[in-house]
């Protein structure tokens, strides 16, 4: 008797572990640079240590697209870049790249689920060379499979950046069909609709608590959540619409403090695509975002 038990257990915990390694298990092949998941497989460019070449959810096509832009061979827009940006469209027009346009650096798995890419922008017009440090973390298990974490450090030194920072550029393709920017008003009570096409320069919008938005398409029910995790730097949300990739490029703008960006300066994002069977647009998010 003594003995069926201990066989039984023995099954069970295999049973167990063998179900627990199916679920759990990402793949991330530091040769390809990909990562797959149960959801996700992400494609980063070969040569470029911070650039999305493809993003796949759920067996999508592709969802994100890039562009090379007159003035560098390097790819300007991509989804992960960073960019300072200020009048756009005007002649007092400033522009200031930290991650895109001349990016260089590693790209390094540690473990099954996490990425460390280090780098910085040299070269290219508007190139910073502020070094940069990216870490992304994968989940594949349960609600929160949905979920890519995004932990951004830009290393500023005692040289100030004294422009407001976007500090993570998602990028959704085509822009034709991800045309909204879903968000909570600043009280956090009321549902809000942006038209990514009535920004092609960028709109700030201040009417907003802080805490999320979606990149949404409203004709198939898709699109990305953007969350941001704690912060002591102020932002505001940015709309924007970038003709030369067809993306919705919405993202968290950080709001230059007194005196600018010294030192180290972080950003947490944790992003989440999702279909109409996952989320109805509310003020509620789904579960594991």
């Amino acid at each position: 008797m003594f003995k069926k038990r201990v066989a039984v257990i023995a099954t069970v915990l295999i049973a167990t572990l063998l179900f627990a390694s199916s679920v759990l298990a990402s793949t991330i092949d530091p040769v390809s640079r990909t990562i797959t998941t149960s959801q996700y497989y992400v494609d980063f460019d070969d040569a470029n240590p911070e650039e999305i070449v493809d993003l796949r959810w759920n067996g999508s096509p592709n969802l994100t697209n890039s562009a090379v832009v007159a003035g560098c061979a390097d790819a300007l827009e991509y989804f992960g870049n960073s960019w300072v940006t200020q009048d756009e469209g005007t002649p007092s027009f400033v522009f200031a790249s930290l991650v895109g346009w001349g990016t260089t650096g590693t790209w390094n798995n540690k473990g099954s689920s996490n990425i460390d890419v280090h780098s910085s922008s040299s070269g290219c017009p508007g190139s910073l060379n502020v070094p940069v440090r990216t870490k992304y973390k994968f989940f594949d298990h349960g609600p929160v499979a949905n979920r890519i974490q995004v932990h951004r450090t830009f290393s500023f030194g005692s040289t100030p950046l004294t422009y407001n920072l976007r500090a993570y550029i998602p990028r959704m393709y085509p822009s034709s069909d991800y045309s909204q920017v879903l968000h909570p008003d600043a009280s956090g009570t009321s549902l809000l609709t942006e038209t990514s096409a009535a920004c092609p320069f960028g709109c700030r919008v201040d009417d907003w608590d802080g805490s999320w938005f979606a990149i949404h398409s409203p004709t198939t029910g898709t699109g990305l959540i953007v969350r941001r995790g704690s912060s002591s730097v102020g932002a505001a949300l940015w709309v924007d619409e970038d003709s030369a990739s067809s993306t919705n490029a919405s993202n968290i703008l950080l709001l230059s403090p007194a005196g600018g960006f010294t030192g180290n300066v972080s950003e947490v994002e944790f992003m989440c695509i999702y279909d109409s069977s996952i989320w109805s647009p509310s003020l509620s998010l789904p579960p594991g975002c």
